[in-house]
């Protein structure tokens, strides 16, 4: 069934959509619901419904909501992805797959050796992410769409957070294996994580000793080198494996 995040509150009977919002058009308009077609809506405060269509024109669907779930999809703790800009396509790729894994916000940021220029596009990049994010999450049923922000290095370094990981080759080449798991174990549930992976050049050792320094520890990602949208996602997989299928 499909799924939809709602930008108003969910009263207890119905939902009205109207003909200006995206809703509206994907459901009323692609999907061509008609009176009985039903689909799934998500309230911000995550709460999960099934609505009806009861009646629909050109300018109004009404819905009736006929049940209420009780979905548990989200990861036990929240995860930010902190990753440098991407060239061509692969940032829609990492973003899409990233929120498909459970991440709660993604942090682009430039490196010292990010190649990708976003400056002149950043913004139209924003949206264009940002609702690749939402689709992404009505997709795979998520209770929240992540956001996707741009943020200079020097105040991403510093934001706060529970804990920090920085993905490092230097520690996977030492043979260094315990990191991730440690820490993430250790957490409690709805602690924050934030766990930041370098560009295809990989980050520098000055970048590395100041995220240290700001309370991140260095970790490996295994035996193989692993590509700038691929790394993340290997983190976001072994945290569903550590904390929701080991538990």
């Amino acid at each position: 069934m499909q799924r939809y995040f709602l930008k108003q509150a969910i009263d207890d009977d119905h939902i009205v959509l109207t003909h200006d919002q995206d809703i509206f058009k994907h459901f009323g308009k692609v999907l061509r619901a008609r009176v009985g077609s039903q689909a799934e809506f998500v309230s911000r405060t995550k709460k999960v419904v099934v609505g009806e269509v009861i009646a629909i024109d050109s300018e109004t669907m009404t819905l009736a909501v006929v049940s209420r779930l009780n979905d548990a999809v989200e990861l036990p703790i929240e995860v930010t992805m902190i990753v440098s800009p991407l060239k061509n396509d692969r940032s829609d790729w990492f973003v899409q797959k990233a929120t498909e894994l459970g991440v709660n916000r993604i942090i682009f940021t430039n490196m010292s050796r990010t190649v990708a220029d976003w400056q002149k596009q950043q913004s139209k990049k924003g949206l264009r992410l940002q609702k690749i994010a939402e689709a992404a999450a009505e997709q795979s049923h998520r209770l929240m769409v992540p956001m996707v922000d741009f943020l200079p290095w020097e105040e991403v370094v510093r934001l706060p957070k529970k804990a920090g990981i920085v993905a490092w080759e230097e520690s996977a080449r030492q043979g260094e294996v315990a990191t991730l798991v440690k820490v993430i174990n250790q957490l409690p549930k709805e602690a924050h994580v934030h766990v930041l992976l370098g560009p295809e050049g990989g980050l520098t050792l000055s970048e590395i000793n100041l995220l240290i320094e700001n309370g991140y520890q260095a970790a490996g990602l295994g035996p193989r080198i692993l590509r700038a949208e691929t790394a993340p996602l290997y983190v976001l997989s072994a945290i569903s494996v550590l904390r929701e299928l080991n538990e």
